[in-house]
């Protein structure tokens, strides 16, 4: 057994490590899917069984466990009886936890390994962190892993609660001579991340006494490579601290099954991918695997192990235009061919795997030229109903387009366009969707960025982050109020001047304002529950961001109430009956905080909105007692034009 992951002989069983690591199990994935529902319990249920097989001290799970930030009912029983099953019971564990088990559960109401809780019957502890479809959100900052750590099926660490700095402390364990720590950061916004490891804001700790004989892994759940043009879009390997030994990276789904070394922080890196494919990507394609890593003191062994029971899944390019395609009805049996010939092919890998589902994945990405009609997937797709998995979404258009650069045109394929792959369009943000409502009839935004107003939305729907889009707007008006106060003088033009504050910022990160704005809710959410008051965007019970949400569109009822009619709770500044005849609420509004006025003052962005530096505002927009702001106060939309 060596350092770079080669095993030349096993070392004692009572004087090392046995760890079975895992990432992006995604459990939930399409659950309503009749075909694909099963895949990702399955799998994760073949991950488990390995464990056993394996009699390893633990399990590592790299973050993603479920594919859901509010997981239905049926999702989190699963879980919770799989993890119970494989993972209770009377093995015995010889794993000594050392460091501070307050300081490393410290979200915790029970912070304490549970193989030490007298309570339980652990038999194979589970080690997690979370990622970014299953992080912490709403009021008490909860996910679904807080709900398994409190059950006491798995040990969940990792978790941040400070906006301004990040320290990660490791969990420390011995067994015999070697000694492990255990590092793991939870998933945070890689923008937000990556200028907090720049700005120093990023603390690991070391233990105090034998630094040298530990032997450090990190458990991180970022983007790995670069994301769009945005350099602060994924975090560089050399980021980390240069102790560490293994680096387990979650988050990207292409299982990379060989050891990586990064030469300026010394240290392996492995990419285990995901367990199912949550999307019909080329990368989903590769073989999946769990993986056994085995540590005696300084050194150690990584061997893959193959998931069996993964759908089969092909992927394949084709072009229209070098084959020379003349028509539709052509064009149909040719792309007919090149799927029975990929059907085949998942047959025969099924041969050879009888364990993996029947049915497989298919995704046939043509490429097609302007003056070619692409062919309707529905209609396409109904020519293979119970032969795939995928009937629907078999093709991917990929239209080569023509691209003049100093008067001469080359040829550029672009998929037609990404945004019309079918798993794109599932899974945009739905902040992205009110944008196209909002572009319509050039309703250009001139102050609000779309790209944040996107994270806003995403975080105020998929997260009940309610405050969200309010804050962000309150702090991009205050943000160019600012800006026009320093660069505006008497006379100038003021559409012009907000125009050029944001085309600058645009260059730049343009994400920063909505992480600044989350900062800000964030800090107000811990002092509101640090002085023990009740959150103002759970002022319901009903209205709980539950993780458990199977009908989550079902009509809430409330005592004698009963059928008199549905609310519009969460509509912005909107009417609701809440089981009433036609009386007003205010729910939707957005609660006050104080009565210091901190809205646009006279010759600021009033003066925008009226045109003039000079004339008086329509209306001044504070943050008063007055319970009546809400979004569509910004964006001048009527209630029939407001998208949220």
């Amino acid at each position: 057994m060596t350092g770079n992951g080669d095993s030349q002989s096993e070392p004692p069983e009572e004087e090392s490590f046995s760890i079975l690591i895992a990432t992006d199990n995604h459990l939930g994935f399409a659950e309503k899917d009749a075909i694909r529902g099963e895949d990702s319990f399955i799998a994760f249920e073949e991950i488990l069984q390995h464990a056993v097989a394996q009699k390893v001290d633990m399990i590592l799970l790299g973050g993603d466990l479920f594919h859901d930030n509010r997981p239905s009912r049926t999702t989190v029983h699963k879980a919770t009886t799989l993890l119970r099953k494989y993972c209770f019971g009377d093995n015995p564990i010889q794993i000594e936890f050392l460091s501070d088990q307050k300081t490393n559960f410290h979200t915790s109401y029970f912070p304490c390994v549970n193989y030490e809780d007298p309570n339980l019957n652990v038999g194979i502890p589970v080690f997690s962190i979370h990622g970014n479809h299953d992080d912490p959100a709403g009021p008490q900052g909860l996910c679904a892993l807080d709900l398994l750590s409190a059950s006491g099926v798995i040990n969940y660490f990792g978790k941040t609660t400070s906006v301004d700095e990040i320290t990660v402390s490791p969990l420390l364990m011995r067994k015999g001579p070697t000694k492990l720590a255990i590092y793991g950061l939870g998933s945070v916004r890689d923008e937000r991340l990556h200028r907090m490891f720049l700005s120093k804001k990023v603390k690991v700790t070391q233990p105090e006494q034998y630094r040298d004989e530990w032997f450090n892994i990190f458990v991180i759940h970022q983007n790995h490579v670069k994301r769009g043009t945005a350099a602060t879009s994924y975090i560089p390997e050399d980021f980390l601290p240069d102790f560490m030994d293994l680096v387990i990276w979650g988050h990207e789904h292409d299982c990379k099954p060989e050891l990586e070394h990064n030469d300026i922080i010394n240290a392996y890196i492995l990419q285990p991918g995901s367990s199912v494919a949550t999307s019909l990507s080329e990368g989903e394609t590769l073989p999946k695997h769990c993986f056994k890593l085995k540590i005696w003191k300084k050194n150690f062994c990584m061997n893959k192990i193959p998931l069996t029971t993964v759908r089969p899944f092909i992927f394949k390019d084709v072009s229209l235009i070098d084959n020379d395609i003349p028509d539709n009805d052509n064009i149909f049996a040719f792309l007919q061919y090149h799927v029975d010939e990929m059907i085949e092919r998942a047959a025969q890998l099924r041969e050879n795997n009888p364990n993996a589902p029947e049915l497989p994945l298919i995704r046939l990405r043509y490429e097609f030229s302007g003056n070619q009609i692409p062919i309707n997937r529905t209609r396409f797709g109904v020519e293979y109903l119970h032969k795939v998995a995928n009937p629907n979404d078999i093709l991917l258009p990929n239209k080569r387009r023509e691209v003049k650069n100093d008067n001469k045109a080359s040829v550029k394929s672009g998929t037609q366009d990404e945004m019309n792959d079918f798993d794109t369009q599932i899974n945009a943000s739905r902040g992205a969707l009110a944008l196209d409502i909002l572009k319509t009839d050039n309703k250009e935004m001139k102050i609000l960025f779309e790209r944040s107003l996107c994270i806003a939305s995403d975080d105020f729907v998929e997260k009940l982050e309610n405050d969200s889009v309010n804050e962000y707007i309150d702090f991009a008006m205050e943000q160019c109020e600012e800006y026009l106060k320093k660069k505006t003088k008497i006379g100038d033009d003021l559409t012009e001047k907000v125009r050029v504050r944001k085309a600058v910022m645009s260059k730049n990160d343009e994400a920063s304002d909505v992480e600044e704005a989350r900062k800000r809710w964030e800090k107000r959410r811990q002092e509101r529950l640090a002085n023990g008051e009740a959150d103002d965007r759970d002022d319901d019970n009903d209205s709980d961001p539950g993780l458990l949400d199977d009908e989550a569109t079902q009509p809430k009822t409330r005592g004698r109430g009963r059928g008199r009619g549905r609310g519009t709770r969460g509509a912005r500044g909107g009417s609701s009956t809440r089981g009433s005849r036609g009386a007003k609420s205010t729910r939707g509004a957005k609660s006050t905080r104080g009565s210091k006025t901190k809205g646009p003052q006279k010759g600021g962005l009033d003066a925008f909105f009226s045109g003039t530096m000079n004339s008086s505002p329509a209306r001044v927009s504070s943050r008063s007692n007055k319970n009546t702001k809400n979004t569509a106060d910004y964006m001048d939309l009527s209630d029939s034009d407001n998208p949220f």
